[in-house]
């Protein structure tokens, strides 16, 4: 079992925040204050290494998911959980997954839909994501080889949603109509919106542009009178288009 290893601290205003670790409890775990040992990893609770104070916990799913191996750059979850909320992704659903890189955006939509097929170019890429498939037991996803551009490299009819996180989204029209069902959702993910232009651009009686967004997530820092957002943190991601097939 991983655990979540909780370091507390206070802070100028004698109110406690955290950094997180992970770890196997299998094994000691070294930080820079000292080694907490396995038996202090599977008995859990409270530990101490000179005057710092740890928490040990179980992790959790979403502990875990942060802590994956990552290839290429991944789709964040404020921008994931946009496209469920959105779309109303349900467990009755299927997703195609196009561009899986470490497979991130594919282990959170398993976690609602019923079935997702993940596809990637990159041989490497496609290993890693049965590699975090496997970290964190999921079933529900299928991955393997496949062109968002050739779509007799996509085995898959009726989906739901068809997600693509490619370099040129307009070449994969053809494939998002041989794959969606009728009224089901094609939804890109371009970091430059001269990409959703020439997406939007290419559409034919096919489909229905419904919007382009860009979700902004800004974090803030909250410290007893401190009381504003953290600036670095308040960055662009990536647009995202809202199509649908008519």
């Amino acid at each position: 079992m991983t655990r979540l290893i909780i370091r507390t601290q206070k802070n100028k205003h004698d109110r406690k925040t955290a950094e997180f670790y992970a770890a196997d409890e299998k094994k000691e775990y070294h930080t820079e204050f000292g080694t907490i040992p396995k038996k202090a990893l599977q008995e859990g609770g409270q530990f101490v290494l000179g005057k710092e104070e740890f928490t040990i916990l179980p992790a959790t799913f979403i502990d875990e998911y942060a802590r994956l191996q990552r290839g290429a750059q991944v789709v964040q979850p404020k921008d994931l959980g946009m496209i469920m909320a959105s779309t109303g992704l349900s467990k009755d659903e299927v997703v195609v997954d196009i561009g899986a890189g470490s497979g991130f955006s594919s282990i959170l939509f398993a976690r609602v839909a019923k079935k997702v097929h993940a596809y990637d170019t990159d041989k490497n890429a496609v290993e890693l994501v049965k590699k975090n498939l496997k970290a964190l037991a999921v079933k529900n996803v299928d991955v393997a080889l496949g062109d968002a551009y050739n779509a007799a490299t996509v085995k898959v009819k009726d989906a739901n949603l068809f997600f693509l996180d490619v370099p040129e989204p307009w070449k994969a029209l053809e494939t998002a109509k041989h794959v969606l069902k009728q009224g089901a959702w094609l939804v890109a993910y371009t970091p430059c919106i001269t990409q959703a232009m020439h997406l939007v651009e290419a559409l034919d009686d096919s489909f229905l542009h419904l919007k382009t967004v860009e979700v902004m997530e800004r974090k803030w820092r909250v410290d007893g009178p401190v009381v504003r957002p953290e600036l670095k943190d308040f960055q662009h991601t990536a647009f995202l288009t809202f199509i649908r097939k008519v």
